[in-house]
């Protein structure tokens, strides 16, 4: 993801040089880098094909009322999968080769990837047809890096590094959401149609480890990792 804080010093920088024209403006109306489409569960009363990231205006749309249902910790993203066990390496090594002894972090399987909610949103259409309805994104929050057994932070940036590497280059330390950012369809008569907003999680489950000098493995400590990667709406 591109850091925002860049964004936000070369916009100030425009600024001070006395340009008539904001940083934003050229592609006005896109989302920022890090916002992904927005992605339809199945049974979502949306009229297929329908779901845009530049929701339409006029007299018949219905903007979203704000839910006070519970946000989902780890709500599952419409046509993720566990991916497959992987094959566990090989420890049986000879002794007379070497190794750097050291700790380090393996993945086993890549689970499915889920979403921390920050916002949630429905609109209900009473109406006998569709109507265009727009949701606007009016909370944001904040998901870490973490993982299920409480390690200290240079175990943490290690599975960091491994997701990277193995799994997602996209992934983060720390990730915020924006605000205001916007999705719409046309909604089915006489239907409810919700929407949550937030930041997508790539999991795994592996172990940390210790690989001793003469390359056998032990100390494994098994647990699930996540980092996030995305933010951005799923409609249900």
């Amino acid at each position: 993801m591109l850091k925002k804080t860049s964004v936000i010093a070369a916009a100030a920088g425009l600024l001070i040089l006395g340009s008539s024209v904001p940083a934003f403006a050229e592609g006005a109306g896109e989302n920022p880098p890090g916002v992904g489409p927005a992605l339809t569960a199945n049974g979502a009363d949306v009229v297929p094909g329908t779901v845009t990231d530049a929701p339409a205006t006029g007299s018949e749309m219905e903007s979203g009322i704000d839910s006070e249902a519970p946000l989902e910790e780890n709500l599952p993203l419409p046509g993720e999968v566990d991916g497959p066990d992987l094959e566990q390496e090989k420890e049986a090594v000879p002794r007379a080769i070497n190794c750097d002894a050291k700790y380090f972090a393996r993945i086993t399987k890549n689970k499915k990837n889920t979403m921390s909610v920050k916002y949630a949103t429905f609109v209900k259409n009473q109406k006998s047809y569709e109507i265009d309805f727009k949701f606007s994104s009016k909370k944001a929050g904040t998901t870490l890096l973490g993982t299920s057994v409480n390690v200290g932070a240079e175990f943490k940036a290690m599975w960091l590094g491994k997701i990277k590497v193995d799994v997602n280059v996209k992934a983060e330390k720390s990730w915020t959401s924006e605000l205001n950012i916007e999705t719409g369809g046309k909604v089915k008569a006489k239907s409810t149609v919700y929407g949550d907003y937030g930041i997508q999680k790539e999991n795994v489950y592996g172990y940390l480890g210790y690989r001793y000098s003469n390359c056998q493995v032990g100390q494994k400590q098994y647990m699930d990792a996540w980092a996030p990667y995305r933010e951005g709406w799923v409609i249900k």
